[in-house]
C-alpha cells in the first residue's frame, strides 16, 4: 500500500533528522514525498482508492448515475468539480489538483501531452543542473495557498498554468517568505 510506504519513509526521515533541519540534499526528496502524500490525502477526501487510479479509470464526475450531492457539498471549494470536469471524460488523477483552472487546462488538452512526463515533473523527478523542480506542497494539499510552483516547472509546463491566478499568488507568497523575487508578475488586488 502506498500509504504504508510513505509512513516508513517519513519515519526514516524523522530518525535521521531529529533536529528538524534536513540537509539541503534532502529537499528534493521532501518535495517528492510531500507531493505524493498530498495526492494520497486528496484521494481519501474524494473517496478514491488505488483501484480507482488504474490507467483506464474514468473520473467519478463522468460516470453515469447520480454523484452523491452530500459528498460533493462536503468537498473543499478548491476540489468542487468544474463544468469541464463534469462534461469531458478524464482520468480521476486530474480531480486531485486543487486548482480548477489547472484541471480544466489539462482536461481540455486531452491526450496532447505526455501524462507520465507531467506527473514526474510535478513530483520534481528529473531535476537537472541542481535545480529543484516540481510542485511544492507546504500545507494541506487541497488548500491552493499552500502550493508553490518551481521555476523549472513553470518554464516547461507554462500552458498548464494558464489562468491559475491562485497558484501565481501562492507561489509568489512562498518565495517572498524566503526573500526571493516573485516568479509570476501579477496585478495586485
Amino acid at each position: 500500500r502506498p500509504e504504508s510506504v510513505l509512513q516508513r519513509i517519513e519515519a526514516v526521515a524523522r530518525e535521521q533528522h531529529p533536529s528538524g533541519d534536513p540537509r539541503s540534499d534532502m529537499l528534493l526528496h521532501l518535495i517528492q514525498f510531500n507531493f505524493t502524500r498530498g495526492q494520497l490525502q486528496t484521494m481519501q477526501i474524494l473517496g478514491l482508492t488505488s483501484e480507482h487510479m488504474d490507467d483506464d479509470a474514468i473520473s467519478f464526475f463522468n460516470l453515469p448515475g447520480p454523484w452523491p450531492h452530500e459528498m460533493e457539498q462536503a468537498l473543499p471549494a478548491s476540489l468542487q468539480p468544474t463544468l469541464v470536469q463534469r462534461t469531458v471524460v478524464h482520468h480521476p488523477w486530474l480531480d486531485l489538483l486543487p486548482h480548477p483552472a489547472m484541471r480544466d487546462n489539462l482536461i481540455l488538452a486531452g491526450e496532447s501531452y505526455d501524462e507520465s512526463k507531467l506527473c514526474l515533473a510535478m513530483k520534481g523527478l528529473g531535476s537537472v543542473h541542481g535545480e529543484y523542480s516540481g510542485i511544492i506542497i507546504w500545507s494541506d494539499p487541497w488548500d491552493p495557498s499552500g502550493w508553490e510552483i518551481t521555476e523549472p516547472f513553470s518554464r516547461s509546463w507554462e500552458w498548464v498554468l494558464r489562468g491559475c491566478w491562485e497558484i501565481f499568488h501562492s507561489t509568489n507568497a512562498w518565495r517572498a517568505r524566503r526573500n526571493e523575487e516573485p516568479l509570476f508578475h501579477v496585478a495586485q488586488s
